[in-house]
């Protein structure tokens, strides 16, 4: 905002040079600088929005007047003659919207008569330009006080001035001959029978001022600023009223807004008056609270002690009401003036104190204090120690929506239940995701398209299911991988990416967690794994994830070239192991005994292993399967698997003669549980 220099003195008496001005009021918190042009002198102001109260030449002149212990000049206007009985009937729909509205009717203005010259450089040195004689009083009045005035052309206002809120799809013509569509969040100005413009932004074209008007309606009004905020920028529109609005209007202003531009207008335009008409709802108008001021908080947060008489004389400078509590021992119960939007709080009165106490006045401490380190959340380390597993196996993070589209959860089968939000964005971010595999597909194929060709790709995030009881959220880790299994080269065969690799992958992240022995891959089924090519992986008997081939329909249906590997793991399954110091090395030698096994092609290998485990031989500390055979010299139906069984004692050496009988007991258990042949 831009105001000249010698407005601002004219209107508080100041004696003071500009730079004394500038000064002293961005170290009171208001920034400005100023401008020297070729004709005035010029204060450009960089207001913050909750300093509503200085944009105006009286809001500013209040800071002056403060900080110099200025009087300013009140004119009032009880004086201007009243010529006549006509009022505009007034209808206020929303009160809350709107808690005060004045009119007044002044018949006869000249219309044409000459902005004086004074006025035109005010309002052309704050960047209004010259229109006529009643919309530049009007300019300048706001400019002045504050307070953003309207004036109607009486003859094309059906009867009455009503106060609402617009229909849904209402069209209203503006003074910038712009068309806006409006719905019911906006305040309308209208007649019995069209808008006259949009509350507290701009005025209707078909009910301004124009070079035939003789009779007017001044409008002079308090809206509720949350009415007005953000829409102006909704119809991509910036006014100087809607500015003010949206950042709070004194409500104990209109009547001297409207008096001023009247005695303006009598005195340069003529007109007759007629009273003021006004309706005003007095529960809805936003009248402050008292707030309780300590001496002990003002200490606490400022670092210093202010005298008692000292803070009663400041903050009844900034004109509010202050009374003693316990005498002043215990603080003060402050009531701020109906113009200061900003002061709701104790902390907001401590920093009027501050600012105009002056902050240079507070002295700088350096303090030392002992600052506690906290340690991460376990829960944090759990989450960095399973994304870096995955980030060493070559993998990279994504993050995507957790809104989908409908279509996209179809790929988790028909039976998936979604949680449907209330007030989607659009059709494609309409559901909360069930599961992370669908979104790995969209990154999948988002990068293909960018020629991209080994793809190994990892989201740690929530899922939400739904059934008909509760909702429930889920935190898993899912991937995918996609390509070749090494870059191409020529001392290499190229050969892609399968089930095994991602198998690898997960047991690498289970070795971290201490938990691989523990995980077995079963058989299953999966909407959108491969049939026979997929497993659920179990931790004790709880089903934690699946893994597997994406399903051949999805393949043909995205067109890929090769086959994508995916899983996805429940993460709360996922403990970090106990931190362990210490652990002894290995001192007498190992025993490994190979057997091979010729068991039926659909027999789980885990299942085996968890028959040998049980067993508990204290000194079998491995076994590993090193091959699997199927081909020549096997049956149909079958397959070759063979185990290394690794015995190791921490106290001797292992002889032949135990080693043997433990592996007789072996052989017997999985020969009388499993349909298989020792080879």
């Amino acid at each position: 905002m831009q105001i000249p220099t010698e407005w601002i003195k004219e209107f508080c008496g100041i004696d003071a040079t500009n730079d004394q001005m500038v000064n002293q009021l961005t170290m009171a918190g208001v920034e400005c600088c100023f401008l020297d042009s070729s004709t005035q002198e010029i204060l450009d102001l960089s207001l913050t929005p909750n300093r509503a109260d200085c944009f105006s030449v009286m809001g500013i002149c209040r800071e002056l007047a403060v900080l110099n212990n200025l009087n300013i000049k009140t004119d009032k206007h009880d004086d201007l003659a009243i010529h006549h009985q006509g009022e505009m009937n007034i209808d206020i729909e929303s009160p809350n919207d709107c808690p005060v509205f004045m009119t007044r009717i002044i018949n006869n203005i000249g219309i044409n008569r000459e902005t004086p010259d004074w006025m035109i450089k005010r309002l052309e040195s704050s960047g209004f330009k010259s229109n006529n004689i009643i919309v530049d009083i009007t300019n300048y009045v706001m400019l002045e006080t504050g307070q953003p005035l309207h004036a109607y052309d009486l003859s094309k206002i059906d009867s009455k001035i009503k106060v609402r809120r617009g229909y849904n799809n209402e069209k209203i013509t503006l003074l910038d001959e712009t068309v806006k569509k409006v719905n019911k969040t906006f305040l309308l100005i209208t007649d019995n029978s069209k808008a006259l413009g949009i509350a507290g932004i701009m005025g209707g074209q078909h009910s301004g001022i124009s070079a035939d008007t003789e009779n007017i309606v001044l409008e002079s009004a308090c809206f509720n600023h949350k009415t007005i905020m953000g829409r102006s920028r909704m119809l991509n529109l910036h006014t100087e009223s809607g500015l003010r609005f949206e950042r709070g209007v004194d409500p104990l202003i209109q009547k001297h807004a409207i008096e001023r531009a009247t005695q303006l207008i009598n005195e340069y335009s003529d007109g007759q008056n007629g009273p003021i008409s006004v309706k005003q709802d007095d529960e809805s108008i936003p009248l402050k609270q008292p707030i309780m001021l300590r001496k002990k908080r003002i200490h606490q947060i400022l670092g210093i002690t202010i005298a008692n008489y000292k803070v009663h004389e400041i903050l009844t400078k900034l004109d509010m009401r202050v009374a003693e509590q316990e005498y002043g021992y215990s603080g003060w119960l402050v009531t701020p003036p109906s113009f200061r939007y900003d002061i709701n709080e104790e902390c907001d009165l401590i920093e009027e104190l501050a600012r105009i106490y002056g902050y240079q006045n507070i002295n700088e401490k350096n303090e030392i204090q002992e600052t506690t380190l906290f340690n991460t959340m376990k829960r944090a380390t759990r989450i960095n120690h399973i994304n870096n597993v995955m980030v060493s196996r070559g993998y990279s993070e994504v993050i995507n929506y957790s809104f989908i589209s409908p279509s996209m959860n179809i790929m988790m089968g028909t039976d998936s239940k979604t949680i449907d939000i209330k007030n989607p964005l659009s059709i494609e971010m309409s559901v909360m995701r069930t599961s992370l595999l669908p979104g790995l597909l969209q990154n999948l194929m988002y990068n293909l398209q960018r020629q991209h060709e080994n793809i190994k790709l990892f989201e740690s995030a929530k899922i939400f299911t739904h059934n008909d009881k509760t909702s429930r959220e889920n935190d898993v880790i899912s991937g995918i991988s996609y390509g070749s299994r090494t870059k191409e080269q020529w001392g290499l065969e190229s050969n892609p990416i399968d089930f095994y690799d991602v198998k690898g992958d997960l047991e690498m992240l289970f070795s971290s967690l201490e938990i691989n022995d523990q995980v077995a891959y079963i058989k299953d089924s999966h909407p959108m794994l491969c049939p026979g090519k997929n497993a659920k992986i179990d931790l004790d008997g709880i089903t934690i994830g699946h893994v597997g081939e994406l399903s051949p329909e999805l393949i043909m249906e995205l067109d890929l070239v090769q086959t994508p590997i995916l899983f996805e793991i429940d993460k709360e399954h996922l403990k970090l192991p106990n931190q362990m110091n210490y652990q002894d090395h290995p001192y007498f030698p190992s025993s490994r005994r190979d057997i091979s096994l010729l068991i039926p092609e659909n027999q789980e290998t885990s299942a085996i292993l968890k028959t040998i485990q049980q067993l508990e031989i204290p000194i079998l500390k491995n076994v590993i399967i090193f091959d699997v055979y199927k081909g020549k010299n096997i049956e149909s139906g079958r397959k070759s698997v063979a185990l290394g069984l690794i015995f190791q004692a921490k106290s001797r050496t292992l002889t032949d003669e135990e080693i043997d009988r433990y592996m007789s007991n072996i052989k017997r258990q999985i020969v009388s549980n499993f349909e298989l042949k020792i080879r």
